[in-house]
């Protein structure tokens, strides 16, 4: 059996290295990278698991959010020339894990039934204290099952999607996120029992502040994903333009006296398999400057009353952008109609103009009539 991850990555190199070394522990066989133009040394840690075989790297300078697009290529590519039974689409900042002590992901992939095609794999978000850069992976410690209501007062709109591993196939097609693979003849995906993926999309100030600047312009560049202004990624882009966004970024985090109270009510559950990651070592690996206690305090604090009022006239805003929306419409249907009358009164102006001189003609063609039976005329009386 051969495993392929597919993997498409930007500036990720914080955690890249933790990340491939965490896979081919997990009996990944190979992984297939897009790297979309990175600038912070993501591409020579790339080329280190490159030259050993274990990762193949392709380049793509465009940045306009073609996940989709890009993932689906890697997929296929895994079925048609990598020979893949298996294929794991993953991000930078997901590593996928199973339940059972000692097992591995190899081992959850081989038990899996012969007739499931595709599987949804649940994903759980790493919390723990905030920092303002640092890799996070022994400090963000904390598997996060709050409640929808605490995440929500955290300013977190929900719980991450699961995403999909499937069976390699030629044809497959993988969503936007990685979160459903279809292919022709497929059955709706099944659940994985022993699968999950340990997220940690919130590793530092540093790296999210450039994601959050990063993703926006990209989505800005390409108008056909057109994201809801209610996408939770615009909505962190907007918060960035205004200045907002380090204090919302603090705010998901828990207190030092929150961790406490969740931890023993059982929202927030301590996982340390990734921080033995630390210990090993890996390339690329930033040491940690958490905020002082203070500090997170005070900004927690204001990013949460910030997404709190965010909540409150949210309703409104939209109700507002919907109008506009509709009044853009209004006006540029109008304009349209405007457009169309110009264009009738140059074609009915151009008529007339037609109309006016095939009258002259008329009128010249009868007065030369006129005037040469009078010519005849004044030739005979002579």
């Amino acid at each position: 059996m051969k495993i392929v991850m597919t993997l498409m990555v930007r500036d990720e190199a914080d955690v890249i290295g933790a990340m491939l070394q965490h896979h081919r522990a997990q009996g990944i066989d190979h992984v297939l990278i897009t790297d979309n133009a990175s600038v912070d040394g993501t591409p020579e840690i790339l080329d280190e698991f490159a030259r050993d075989g274990f990762a193949t790297v392709w380049h793509d300078p465009v940045h306009r959010k073609q996940q989709y697009v890009t993932v689906t290529r890697m997929a296929r590519y895994a079925a048609t020339e990598l020979g893949a039974d298996w294929v794991v689409n993953a991000d930078a900042d997901e590593f996928w894990v199973t339940r059972t002590p000692g097992s591995t992901v190899r081992d959850a992939l081989a038990a899996v039934s012969d007739d499931v095609s595709s599987l949804t794999v649940p994903v759980v978000n790493l919390t723990g204290a905030p920092a303002r850069d640092g890799s996070g992976l022994d400090r963000l410690v904390y598997r996060d099952e709050r409640s929808d209501a605490e995440i929500n007062a955290a300013g977190i709109p929900f719980h991450p999607t699961p995403d999909a591993v499937h069976r390699a196939h030629p044809e497959v097609e993988v969503s936007q996120g990685n979160h459903v693979a279809t292919a022709p003849g497929w059955a709706e995906a099944g659940h994985a029992s022993d699968l999950e993926v340990l997220h940690l999309p919130w590793r530092s100030w540093r790296q999210y502040s450039h994601k959050v600047r990063v993703s926006g312009e990209a989505y800005l560049a390409n108008p056909e994903l057109a994201p809801s202004p209610r996408h939770h990624g615009m909505q962190d882009f907007r918060r960035w333009q205004g200045g907002r966004l380090e204090m919302t970024y603090v705010a998901k985090h828990p207190t030092a006296g929150e961790l406490a109270e969740q931890s023993a009510s059982g929202a927030l559950v301590r996982d340390d398999r990734l921080a033995a990651l630390v210990a090993s070592g890996f390339p690329g690996r930033v040491p940690d400057d958490p905020y002082r206690a203070d500090e997170q305090e005070r900004l927690a604090a204001i990013g949460r009353a910030l997404t709190g009022l965010e909540a409150e006239y949210e309703p409104i805003v939209h109700e507002l952008r919907t109008t506009n929306a509709q009044l853009l419409g209004d006006r540029n249907r109008l304009e349209g109609e405007v457009e169309h009358l110009r264009e009738l009164l140059a074609e009915l102006e151009g008529y007339r103009n037609r109309r006016v001189v095939k009258a002259a003609d008329a009128v010249g063609r009868q007065l030369r009539r006129i005037q040469g039976g009078r010519d005849r005329a004044t030739a005979a009386d002579s």
